[in-house]
């Protein structure tokens, strides 16, 4: 049975207030402490995630905690609302090693900020999709010529209408691109009418497939990959290789787990945002968690997608991706390909 249209948009709407709490609680530290044998304290490493992500299910789990305490440091989690904000804070050496969207790292690149790509987790290309309600008349991406289009500005499923307009042969001025802030808006927008078409990712995808009767139009699938990426400071790949290898070596036995414990997983992602299990759940059914090595074509896919935004007039100045890909091979864990 579908779940209300109300209880849904409570549910989008004290995820994202608790997202956007004030400085201070963005900022305060889920931390374990710890002290080494010798009774001084261990040099701390701060990392940075998002409610809901790989490094939400990492934390979690606990295995990193230990893995670093073992080797004498002790971990101190941060908690970001956004890629673009915890891209800032890993900027400003207030993190040592977090992870953002692909559109976030471009978008932050263009800005003149320096990145350092660490790896990547799997591509996502399900996780993503444009829909329609059930009764539309829109059968195809064909059918978007003169029609309202919600996306947010610069995220996955924008860089998705991107290029299934280019594959169309549509420009975009032959659409009315209209951008939503948040989950709770565009849903509300896209349920009284407002867009024809609405682009969304996952979970909040999977809560629009249990609320609305849709029809996916496109998802990813063979257009983008939806990456998330995982980044670290300039010191830290420097400095501190072999802790960059435990997080990227516990990473992916985190992810492991996660892919053998689907059902464990979707009741800690919940609980942690604050929804139903259920369209967690299904969201995680279409996906497979697991870090994968920077290798070319990865690197190819993100600079597509920096100069598919470029051209639309969305990146400040061209970049180059494989700049900031200058990754150590011999960082890299024996789990990893």
């Amino acid at each position: 049975m579908k779940k209300t249209f109300l209880t849904i948009l409570l549910a989008l709407f004290a995820t994202i207030l608790v997202a956007c709490g004030n400085d201070s609680a963005l900022k305060e530290s889920e931390s374990t402490s710890g002290e080494s044998n010798n009774g001084s304290e261990k040099e701390v490493i701060t990392i940075g995630y998002q409610k809901g992500n790989t490094l939400n299910i990492l934390k979690e789990h606990g295995n990193l905690d230990e893995a670093l305490s073992e080797a004498g440091y002790q971990v101190e989690w941060k908690v970001f609302p956004t890629g673009t904000v915890l891209l800032e804070a890993l900027n400003t050496n207030n993190l040592d090693f977090g992870h953002a969207s692909d559109g976030n790292a471009v978008f932050m690149q263009a800005g003149g900020h320096p990145l350092h790509y660490v790896a990547s987790e799997s591509p996502y290309p399900e996780g993503v999709a444009l829909v329609v309600k059930a009764d539309s008349d829109i059968k195809s991406v064909e059918d978007f010529k003169g029609k309202t289009i919600g996306v947010t500005k610069g995220g996955n499923q924008h860089y998705l209408l991107l290029v299934a307009l280019e594959q169309a042969g549509i420009s975009q001025d032959e659409v009315d691109i209209k951008f939503y802030k948040d989950a709770a808006e565009g849903l509300a927008a896209f349920t009284k009418g407002e867009f024809d078409v609405y682009g969304t990712w996952d979970p909040y995808l999977a809560i629009v497939e249990n609320t609305v009767e849709t029809r996916t139009i496109v998802n990813g699938s063979d257009l983008t990959e939806n990456r998330t990426f995982y980044f670290a400071t300039e010191e830290l790949l420097s400095e501190k290789t072999d802790v960059v290898s435990i997080i990227l070596e516990e990473l992916q036995n985190a992810d492991q787990w996660a892919n053998e414990n689907k059902e464990e997983i979707s009741k800690i992602l919940a609980k942690e945002l604050g929804l139903d299990v259920e369209p967690i759940q299904q969201a995680n059914e279409r996906r497979s968690f697991g870090v994968q090595k920077i290798d070319d074509t990865i690197t190819l896919s993100q600079q597509q997608l920096a100069d598919t935004f470029y051209k639309a007039g969305l990146l400040e100045s061209e970049i180059s991706v494989q700049e900031a890909v200058q990754i150590d091979d011999a960082i890299i864990p024996d789990n990893i390909q």
